[in-house]
This record gives C-alpha cells, sequence and structure tokens, in this order.
C-alpha cells in the first residue's frame, strides 16, 4: 500500500514543472500555517515536512533549504498572531522552535542525499561503467522505443554490430588497462561522430551496436565508411593493431523485434570475421 502511494505520488510530481512543484508546495505552507495558528500551541512540524520534501526531491536542495527557512518563519507568525505580537516568550520556546528548524534542515540534507543516491544508482543500471555508453538492457528498452516510432512514421533504421579484431592480444600483450584505455578511445571517437539522437552501446566486452534513426541505405553507409575510417585512425595512432569489423541491417520498412534485429546484424558482423575481418559488410531490408 505504502509503495503504490510513493509511486503515485512519483508519477505525479515527476510530470510537473520546479515552478508548478513550487506553487504548489506554497500553497500546503499556507494551509499548513493556517492550521497551525487554529490548533494552537500543537507541533505541526511533521507535516511542515511535506512542502519541504516536495521542493528538496522534485525541485532542487536550495529550494528545500529556502522552505526549511519559510517553515521557520510561518511557524514563528502562527505563534505570535496566537500568542500576540507583543508576547514574551520563554527560552524553552525559543529552544524548540531552534530544534524543529534544525529537523527540517537535516531532513531536507537527508532527501536530497537519497535522490542524488537514487540518480546515481539508476545511472549505474543503464551505463557501462568503463566507457560511459549504454549499456545492453538500457539498449534493447531505447530501441524498442525507436522501432515504435519507425513503425508510426515509416521512417528507415539502421543498426550496426561492430566487433574489434584482435583484441585479447592486446590485453595480452600489454595489459588489460591499456585493452581498457583502447575501449574508452573506440566509445570517445564515435561519440564525437554520432548526433544526440543516435543510440551507442557496449554489448560485450569489445562488441558494441550503434543505432541509427532514420537513416536510410545511403546516409547509413556513409556514416558507417566515415566511423570505420575515423576509428582505425584511432587505433594506428596509439599503435594498437586491432582491426574493425562491422556488421550493418538497413531496413526501408517496418523493422522486426529488437532481438531479430540483433540477430541479424550479429549474423553479418560473424560473416565479415568468416571473411577476413577488419571490413564492413550490410544488407537492405525493404
Amino acid at each position: 500500500m505504502v509503495t503504490r502511494i510513493q509511486t503515485a505520488l512519483i508519477n505525479t510530481f515527476s510530470s510537473r514543472s520546479p515552478a508548478t512543484i513550487v506553487a504548489i508546495s506554497l500553497v500546503l505552507l499556507l494551509m499548513l500555517g493556517w492550521l497551525d495558528y487554529l490548533t494552537g500551541d500543537y507541533s505541526l512540524i511533521v507535516f511542515y515536512l511535506l512542502p519541504v520534501a516536495l521542493v528538496t526531491w522534485f525541485v532542487s536542495k536550495r529550494a528545500g533549504l529556502l522552505f526549511c527557512a519559510l517553515v521557520f518563519i510561518t511557524r514563528s507568525i502562527a505563534d505570535m498572531a496566537v500568542n500576540g505580537f507583543s508576547a514574551q516568550y520563554s527560552t524553552l520556546h525559543y529552544w524548540n522552535i531552534s530544534i524543529e528548524f534544525v529537523f527540517l534542515l537535516i531532513m531536507s540534507l537527508l532527501f536530497s542525499a537519497l535522490r542524488k543516491n537514487l540518480e546515481a544508482e539508476v545511472t549505474l543500471a543503464r551505463i557501462d561503467p568503463l566507457t560511459g555508453a549504454l549499456n545492453r538492457n538500457s539498449f534493447f528498452e531505447m530501441a524498442d522505443q525507436e522501432i515504435n516510432r519507425s513503425r508510426r512514421y515509416k521512417h528507415p533504421f539502421t543498426v550496426a554490430y561492430i566487433d574489434l579484431d584482435n583484441f585479447k592480444a592486446i590485453n595480452d600483450r600489454f595489459g588489460h588497462h591499456i585493452g581498457d584505455e583502447l575501449l574508452i578511445k573506440v566509445v570517445s571517437t564515435i561519440r564525437s561522430n554520432i548526433r544526440s539522437y543516435e543510440i551507442l552501446s557496449r554489448f560485450g566486452g569489445d562488441e558494441f551496436v550503434i543505432l541509427l534513426p532514420e537513416s536510410d541505405e545511403e546516409a547509413a553507409l556513409s556514416f558507417l565508411a566515415k566511423i570505420h575510417n575515423r576509428l582505425h585512425q584511432a587505433l594506428s595512432a596509439n599503435n594498437w593493431p586491432v582491426g574493425i569489423s562491422i556488421g550493418a541491417i538497413i531496413y526501408l520498412s517496418s523493422p522486426p523485434t529488437v532481438d531479430e534485429i540483433m540477430r541479424r546484424a550479429d549474423e553479418l558482423m560473424f560473416a565479415v570475421k568468416r571473411s577476413g575481418k577488419s571490413k564492413m559488410l550490410h544488407t537492405v531490408v525493404k
């Protein structure tokens, strides 16, 4: 039950703009201040956590700290309205108000840290930690979305499967740290030549996949020839004796499932391996 409520709240507020979240939180703050005035000396500090949590989680840590200060001001005004603006308060009263303010600050910082850690875990679950490319699972999710979009708008669709030839020899000869450096170089080279909406994923140890939405045969082959050349240049510049084998499948009509696309692209890449490596082979599906 609690999990469903949390999920519903996150789904509801995640789609709202920061300005909307701030506005909603201000309304809640004013309502709580009014309720605070009506109830008198009863502390509603736990309920004040709601607007603080909302802005901290969905806007920013700075906004959360600002709302902590607004809660402090609201609580103080409510107290003065109840007891009179000229009333004298004991040291214990000020101590309690200060403790409530510190409590809100600590909770706001905890909410911010929790959100940051959650975002980091989500990122790690989607990204290859070595190269920063998408991992296999993330690729399948995004590729499925692109396939549906391709079907809807009848756009061409290209997937290229890239394998590094003789990569194991690099690890054996120079060590795994050089192998890691090579993989990072491959990803940075490809990234510097693709557009923001094109997808790069590390599929295995030395295997990569590029997804090119809205790329017909001419555009895809031109791009892949450039990538093939740029990768060879980057690897040769570091004296790494590694070749590049690419199998590409180009769909001019609606593509099937991601699994079927990857199976056919993988078969093309291995056909390149059998024919002498360090080449590019493609097929067009109309």
